[in-house]
């Protein structure tokens, strides 16, 4: 088995690498970033009755031949490891609204051309297409409760036949954001119950509960991530089933095996891929591009190989997260580790869309589609090892602008 679960027991605090803010509050992110998972599952891997023993080249060839892809959301069932459902970023090729009489509508976004007397800020590679409504007029506002995971079957029906759909239960959609939970803590004397001045903080940890018919059975949601063993300094390596930490505070959390692998790629979409040489890429986990929101591979060569090239024409991206941390690896020149801290980059966020207009043959195409889904497709390769840009395909629907 090649996926694996990871249900966090208590809140897990997942930092983005920036310091805690004034005062000693440590906040969370709203989902965490795959360098997390990633540094958690090599770590769990390289341990030997408890202590981590890998040093060295070791280190390296750890980060290169153990490949991590996630995390993806997954919902379990009220008891056991068994899989109720698999959960996605909701897409960003979409507007939700509500109107005044309280009906909610769904709105696609799709490329258009430029109308005369319109313009729009160009890149050095000639401009992308502003996004747009499909047709028709549009009323309404946002509404608070819309869901940030959308149901695998809500999403697959959007990757295969995005439309407009009015009357919509957004319930139905998915689950809204994980809870956040904060939580004080002051040190105290030893042996003396008093509280040690200027030794008070709070931490804040998304909770893997939310509630269900009942407060004694709550939904309970899992990170998932994909992972295959790997030969390091001599040793084989592979995850075991184990409650060990994660995060911040070293949290516990419980390392199982998945009970199914992740879904696979409808052939509808394959095939309505491959006669329209056009597709929608969809990021499941953020994304790390040379050129900020644009890909590097934009008309180039694509980053898992073949013979497929894939031009961007118009993309749904939102304002940019930041992600850093720290370099437990790095040394100063004299071979022994010292630490320093990793650069700052900018992430294209889950739930992305990126139009695509793709040149090749159509077996090429469908080997394309293969390997395309549901791996990283960022810049690097270290990037796309630990787990940055993990990607679903949809279709393209309407006419070319």
């Amino acid at each position: 088995m090649s996926v694996w679960l990871v249900e966090p027991l208590d809140p897990l605090i997942a930092r983005d690498g920036r310091p805690s803010s004034v005062g000693g509050h440590f906040f969370t992110v709203s989902f965490p970033y795959p360098s997390m998972l990633a540094g958690a599952v090599r770590t769990r891997m390289g341990c030997e009755n408890g202590a981590f023993t890998l040093r060295g080249d070791s280190l390296k060839e750890l980060k290169e031949k153990v490949v991590v892809r996630g995390p993806l959301l997954a919902e379990l069932r009220s008891e056991g490891d068994e899989i109720q459902q698999w959960l996605a970023p909701a897409p960003r090729d979409l507007t939700v609204l509500r109107t005044d009489d309280k009906e909610t509508t769904i709105k696609r976004l799709v490329p258009r051309p430029l109308h005369p007397g319109e313009a729009m800020d160009s890149l050095p590679e000639g401009g992308l297409l502003p996004v747009g409504y499909s047709g028709g007029e549009t009323y309404g506002k946002p509404p608070k409760d819309l869901p940030a995971f959308w149901s695998w079957a809500e999403f697959e029906q959007w990757l295969t036949s995005p439309a407009d759909r009015s009357g919509v239960d957004l319930k139905d959609l998915g689950i809204e954001a994980l809870p956040i939970e904060t939580r004080a803590h002051l040190a105290i004397h030893p042996g003396e119950r008093v509280g040690i001045d200027g030794m008070f903080f709070q931490t804040s940890g998304l909770r893997f509960l939310q509630k269900g018919e009942s407060l004694l059975e709550p939904r309970r949601f899992a990170l998932s991530l994909w992972c295959q063993g790997a030969t390091v300094a001599g040793r084989a390596l592979a995850l075991e089933r184990q409650i060990a930490p994660l995060g911040g505070e070293r949290r516990l959390a419980r390392w199982s095996p998945a009970s199914e692998e992740w879904p696979r790629m409808p052939e509808t979409v394959r095939e309505k891929i491959v006669t329209d040489r056009r597709a929608r890429l969809i990021l499941l986990t953020p994304a790390l591009f040379e050129k900020g929101a644009l890909p590097g591979w934009n008309g180039g060569a694509w980053p898992l190989g073949g013979n497929i090239k894939a031009k961007v024409i118009a993309a749904c991206v939102p304002r940019p997260a930041v992600v850093s941390g720290w370099d437990l690896a790095a040394s100063n020149g004299d071979g022994k580790p010292k630490g320093r801290p990793k650069p700052t980059r900018r992430l294209a966020l889950a739930g992305s869309v990126y139009f695509l207009e793709l040149e090749g043959e159509k077996e090429d195409l469908r080997r394309w589609c293969d390997e395309a889904w549901l791996n990283c497709v960022s810049d690097d390769a270290q990037d796309r090892r630990d787990g940055f840009g993990l990607a679903a395909l949809g279709v393209w629907e309407g006419e070319k602008p």
